[in-house]
């Protein structure tokens, strides 16, 4: 290893992954007085928080655990939002508009029905969205809501830049370990130091050699979009497909759950069959044009909940295996790991003991 590349980089945090977690946390660090440096295997903002669709979908969390830290990020998502909005004059693509969730017995809704669910006839739901075609039971969940992913990641990274927060690209992570000056961060161009580091690398972050581990798997997903597609008003909910509409006439659709690895292909005959799906369900969507295909790897923890808070090694912190829930979570998150890295100690009314980096939690 060369000379230290940290140096003309001093920094108080290194935030590992420019993912809308990473970011976000760069963010309020720097909103806190405290220096971050991120540093990002690939390209900021393009794996996992590129791929998804921007569900906010709060209020459809049924895990006991996890349901209070995604109510209070659906909470502080539009005022987040408008603040990034504020200091960037762009917009996120942030939708309050709720979802029509559409029952059926694959695919039934919780029972007892969860806060913010209200029921209504197909009837009432085919005046909410006159393009849908469905005669089953439906709910509506206002609570939930939507945001362009895409979008809101180059609105984070605007912001960033715009507080002098560095983001360095195409630097892979290979290793943190105890230093003599706090820790010390083994990457493809060299090493770097400081006394915090935080874990942000996604679907990447169990490949990091770490003195606490972080045991996070890809969960691949396969998504579409459509342009020229006939307006939605609400998200949609089906059996085996989502809709998710964007201000500008296009709508996606997704999106499988695979447990493959790192395998970025796309396959046409699973993107027919969600096609299929959702033109069953929005019958004018088969006049839009196919726009893109793509997929996407979620992080995966074995219990499928996030890990959030330092680990039992100084210094070192978690903020990955948000699974689902990356882009509703990314605020909430910032929020509470900033806040404890600049205090030292976690500080929240909200249960976190669900999300402790050395919990023993086995596979569900």
């Amino acid at each position: 290893m060369g000379p230290s590349a940290s140096a003309g980089t001093p920094a108080d945090a290194i935030v590992i992954g420019a993912g809308l977690i990473g970011l976000a946390l760069a963010r309020d660090l720097r909103a806190r007085g405290l220096r971050p440096l991120v540093l990002e295997a690939a390209t900021a903002a393009r794996q996992a928080s590129w791929a998804g669709a921007g569900m906010l979908a709060a209020y459809r969390t049924a895990d006991r655990a996890l349901r209070p830290l995604a109510i209070a990020a659906a909470r502080l998502y539009p005022v987040w939002v408008a603040e990034l909005e504020r200091e960037t004059g762009r917009s996120a693509g942030y939708r309050p508009s709720g979802t029509l969730f559409l029952a059926s017995p694959a695919h039934p809704a919780p029972a007892p029905a969860l806060q913010g669910w209200e029921a209504m006839s197909a009837e009432a739901a085919a005046e909410l969205e006159p393009g849908l075609h469905f005669a089953g039971e439906v709910w509506r969940i206002g609570g939930d809501h939507s945001v362009d992913n895409r979008a809101l990641g180059d609105v984070l990274l605007a912001a960033l830049r715009q507080s002098g927060v560095e983001v360095r690209e195409h630097v892979r992570v290979a290793a943190v370990a105890p230093s003599a000056h706090g820790l010390a961060v083994e990457t493809s161009v060299g090493r770097f130091a400081a006394p915090v580091v935080v874990n942000c690398a996604g679907a990447w972050a169990g490949a990091i050699a770490a003195p606490a581990p972080a045991p996070v798997r890809p969960r691949k997903g396969q998504m579409f979009s459509l342009r020229n597609a006939p307006p939605l008003r609400h998200v949609i909910a089906g059996e085996g497909v989502y809709l998710v509409p964007r201000g500008d006439g296009r709508v996606l659709a997704g999106a499988t759950l695979e447990d493959c690895g790192f395998d970025p292909s796309v396959d046409a005959a699973v993107v027919a069959g969600l096609r299929r799906r959702a033109e069953a369900l929005v019958p004018a969507l088969a006049q839009a044009e196919l726009e893109e295909t793509w997929a996407g790897f979620r992080p995966g923890s074995p219990d499928d909940l996030p890990f959030l808070g330092p680990t039992s090694c100084p210094g070192y912190w978690l903020a990955t295996g948000h699974f689902r829930d990356g882009i509703l979570l990314a605020p909430i998150t910032a929020k509470i790991v900033a806040s404890a890295i600049a205090k030292g100690r976690l500080t929240t009314a909200l249960d976190l003991r669900p999300f402790a980096p050395d919990r023993a939690a086995a596979p569900r």
